[in-house]
């Protein structure tokens, strides 16, 4: 009889977390890279808890994954598992960064990238020899095994096509875990096999899951332009979505050619408009372009009729209260097509958390259970010009003004025009909204919570 192995992505709560916004829902890609890996006298199965309820499932042996505010669920759902007799393993990057806290809750831990030692594991588990810890390399994306997409119900993401092409961020942002995980080296996946892989895709609309499709560098910038040209010489036909960095803005004919090869929209981490905050954050690549010169890198993308999303940082210890008007004001006037608004949150593995918790400004620290608030819709820290209150009002009131009924409409009118897409309009539209629905959620159950009680009655306000 074939062993079963279940591998679950968990969700703390399916009403409060961000990736369970429409446009959001990613099949987890790591987990379908580990059942590639898995002999085929396996029966596998991939649970996504933001599109699933995990019951009470059969299986031999679980895997679990997870970020820092979901780890509190992976260890209930191990728990479960593990009365009933049956091991678990969990990886991902929070059980990398704290492999100690992890393993008191599972049998087992991957730590780093799965690929290279996932084979041994399951070696290990068959002959009843299973270790606590395992380090996995980073490897060589060079004949990268290719996800097992069958194993994930697709009716139930709105995002059916998916790449990851790269790994590895040169920058070395105060805030981001990527680098601890992946390295600083970029590591590309060879073009060409890129492009095969693409070939079978059959979902028009692609998400490109890299941290940075364009990279840094000549190198990197070629790299980008060969695959870009792929696209265009096999006539692949998709319409895709990327992250990418601000760069991104510098060479029209790279944005021709993006565009030409189907590039829709770009999601970039400008961060801050607050250059003492961007400093702060090692952001050096935005330094170099200035944020006074954002308008310009909004305009110059979207004038090759790509759409721009901003993610942007609040929170930092260069930030006053001025910020949030500031920021909504770029966001409105920029005419950017859709911003994300996230408050620093200090994750474990990166400078950040370690100077905070030297300087004893940390809120949450009864771990594990308060890891869960580490979404990045709470202040979990004490920020420096502004009460916790203040950084979470400020932020939700942004959500508010950029995020309207009226605004959002304008936007998804505007987006489907530029990308002529309706399906890509109506996903900026889901985006938009979406995002701001589940932070009110979010910061209504924070108020909930609070003995402080409910905000203020025009944040709350809906339309």
């Amino acid at each position: 009889m074939r062993k079963k192995l279940l591998l679950i992505n968990p969700v703390r709560d399916a009403r409060l977390s961000l990736a369970t916004v429409e446009p959001l829902k990613v099949p987890p890609i790591g987990l379908g890279y580990v059942a590639a890996l898995t002999p085929s006298d396996w029966e596998v199965r991939i649970l996504d808890e933001n599109v699933e309820p995990v019951t009470d499932e059969d299986a031999d042996f679980v895997g679990l994954t997870g970020y820092t505010q979901n780890a509190p669920r992976a260890y209930e759902l191990a728990a479960r598992f593990r009365r009933r007799g049956i091991k678990t393993v969990m990886g991902g990057v929070h059980a990398s960064m704290l492999p100690d806290e992890a393993i008191r809750y599972v049998d087992s831990v991957v730590i780093g990238e799965a690929e290279s030692v996932w084979p041994q594991v399951l070696r290990d588990f068959e002959s009843n020899e299973l270790k606590k810890l395992y380090t996995g390399e980073r490897i060589c994306l060079e004949r990268l095994v290719r996800c097992r997409r069958d194993l994930f119900n697709l009716a139930r993401y709105r995002v059916k096509g998916y790449m990851e092409t790269s790994r590895g961020c040169p920058n070395d942002c105060e805030f981001c875990s990527v680098t601890t995980l992946y390295g600083r080296t970029y590591r590309q996946r060879p073009v060409e096999e890129v492009l095969d892989e693409l070939e079978t895709i059959r979902s028009r609309i692609l998400l490109f899951l890299d941290d940075n499709i364009l990279g840094h560098g000549a190198r990197a910038t070629d790299r980008a332009l060969r695959l870009f040209q792929g696209m265009v010489d096999r006539r692949l036909n998709k319409r895709w979505v990327c992250q990418v960095g601000i760069d991104f803005a510098n060479d029209s004919g790279l944005l021709r050619l993006a565009r030409k090869a189907g590039c829709r929209a770009a999601f970039i981490g400008f961060e801050s408009l607050n250059e003492e905050s961007l400093e702060l954050m090692r952001k050096t690549r935005n330094l170099r372009v200035g944020a006074r010169n954002y308008p310009e890198v909004v305009k110059r993308i979207r004038d090759h009729g790509i759409m721009v999303s901003g993610a942007f940082v609040l929170g930092s210890d260069g930030d006053e209260k001025d910020v949030f008007a500031r920021t909504t004001e770029f966001v409105t006037n920029s005419k950017m097509d859709g911003a994300q608004f996230s408050i620093l949150t200090p994750l474990p593995g990166t400078r950040l958390y370690a100077r905070l918790q030297k300087e004893g400004r940390l809120l949450r620290t009864n771990y594990p259970d308060d890891w869960k608030y580490y979404g990045f819709t709470q202040a979990v820290f004490k920020p420096k010009h502004m009460k916790p209150d203040e950084l979470e009002d400020g932020v939700t009131q942004m959500y508010m003004l950029t995020d309207s009924l009226a605004m959002s409409i304008k936007r998804a009118f505007t987006a489907t025009i530029k990308t002529g897409s309706l399906y890509l309009g109506a996903s900026a539209y889901l985006y938009n909204r979406g995002y701001r629905s589940c932070w009110l959620r979010n910061y209504k159950h924070a108020r909930s919570l609070s003995a402080a009680g409910s905000g203020p009655a025009h944040i709350l306000a809906d339309d």
